[in-house]
């Protein structure tokens, strides 16, 4: 038996017995943060433009009105509300036409005075001394510089107000925000083209094992393609982190040494699938203790799957060891390496919305007690009602699993399954189709 002893945590793995001792998601996180103090990113400073998907370095306050000045809300005329008060079909009221309208960009030259309207655009400025607009509907130019109007109108109404989005000094963003096509478009309301950003962390991804080769090429009896580098990429890219691609490495300590200590100045993070379980050749925990403190933190995780993981640093850095299995690495990278990407970014939340629903289970799927379930189901209507069940074929090397199933079913640590019938929260893994809604 090898004894691996952290500030926290004290922790027994007995090669080729399991794992002695399992952690929950909840505290080995919680150890992980009491154990290494995280600092948010640097800030940097780029166009509003190219700011999509990208977190929100301060707090942003409106710097003036939006509008910056009353317009109209409506084609029509602008006119005194009180010189109309008494307008009907039966009885309307003539105004004298102002020699130039107001159009948008084009402020009035002049103020309305009293039994005048001016022609007013949608949007356009509203001229000193108007109160309202008319609708264009309700009037009619009768001639030259005369317009009847057919009914009244209340002070304000029709007109869009000055500060009527936005009023200056009003709070719009928090620090920490993932900006939306909707945050964009607010900002550049304001007048902004440059913002303030956190920098995105650079997650270096490697793959381990010896039986691994890249896509593309040649494949001989015992070789696998490597399935996990691409999506672990992906995810850190779609996390809102930089990822870099460190390639495939054998189960050689020597190389495995290297390839981590060549790159662990220029990374901010350190994601590395494969080679952390309790097999002859899972030495990774080893290697990570033999490069620094405080080495392994965690390693033994009580959830399926994704039981092998291990949470590491060296130094500051976060060294996260992910399972060799498919799903069981997406599921580890899930509950802890895009969570602690987000604390390094100073993201109040993750990148993108999960919708959930309630459905009704088909069948009882039982689980553990003490340990967190992943499962992938398929989430259909049937007979009027929202049902899942899931997937026959769902083992944690079944990375197709994760293609078929729509929803995941989290089974939390103190429930021992779902039972038949039994409403639970899902969490679409992707938008359901017209014939599933």
């Amino acid at each position: 038996m090898q004894e691996c002893t952290g500030p926290w945590i004290r922790l027994t793995i007995a090669r080729m017995k399991g794992f002695s001792r399992l952690t929950t998601i909840k505290d080995a996180l919680n150890t992980f943060y009491e154990t290494v103090p995280l600092q948010r990113m640097q800030a940097e400073t780029l166009r509003v433009i190219s700011c999509l998907g990208r977190v929100l370095a301060d707090d942003l306050t409106c710097p003036r009105d939006v509008p910056p000045f009353d317009r109209s809300a409506m084609d029509g005329y602008a006119v005194r509300a009180e010189d109309i008060y008494a307008a009907s079909e039966t009885n309307p009221v003539v105004l004298a036409l102002t020699d130039t309208p107001s159009f948008i960009g084009s402020p009035p030259r002049e103020a309305l005075d009293k039994g005048q309207a001016m022609k007013i655009a949608t949007g356009a400025p509203m001229p000193v001394g108007a109160s309202a607009v008319i609708m264009v509907e309700y009037t009619e130019e009768t001639g030259p510089g005369k317009v009847e109007i057919h009914r009244p109108v209340t002070p304000g109404e029709n007109v869009s107000a000055r500060g009527e989005d936005v009023k200056a000094g009003q709070p719009i963003l928090t620090a920490g925000t993932f900006l939306q096509p909707q945050d964009i478009g607010i900002m550049a309301a304001l007048g902004l083209s440059e913002i303030s950003i956190v920098c995105r962390p650079r997650v270096a991804v490697l793959s381990n094992g010896n039986e691994l080769v890249d896509a593309g090429a040649e494949t001989v009896p015992g070789r696998i393609v490597d399935s996990n580098r691409p999506t672990i990429l992906s995810l850190v890219k779609a996390s809102g982190g930089e990822p870099v691609d460190l390639g495939i490495v054998s189960d050689d300590r020597g190389v495995i040494v290297q390839k981590i200590k060549r790159n662990l100045g220029s990374v901010d993070m350190v994601l590395v699938s494969g080679g952390t379980s309790v097999g002859e050749k899972d030495f990774l925990p080893d290697i990570v203790n033999s490069l620094g403190k405080p080495g392994v933190i965690v390693h033994g995780v009580a959830m399926r799957p994704g039981r092998p993981a291990a949470l590491c640093a060296l130094g500051s850095k976060p060294v996260l060891l992910l399972p060799g299995f498919p799903v069981a690495a997406m599921m580890a990278y899930d509950v802890f390496a895009e969570p602690i990407m987000l604390k390094l970014m100073g993201a109040r939340s993750r990148a993108h919305v999960r919708p959930t629903l309630r459905a009704a289970a088909l069948r009882r799927i039982p689980s553990s007690i003490g340990s967190r379930s992943f499962v992938r189901v398929l989430v259909m209507k049937k007979d009027g009602r929202t049902v899942f069940e899931p997937l026959r074929a769902m083992g944690s090397g079944v990375i197709s699993s994760m293609v078929r199933a729509n929803g995941m079913l989290i089974i939390p640590e103190n429930k021992e399954g779902v039972e038949e019938g039994e409403q639970a929260d899902i969490t679409l893994l992707r938008p359901l189709e017209e014939d599933e809604i």
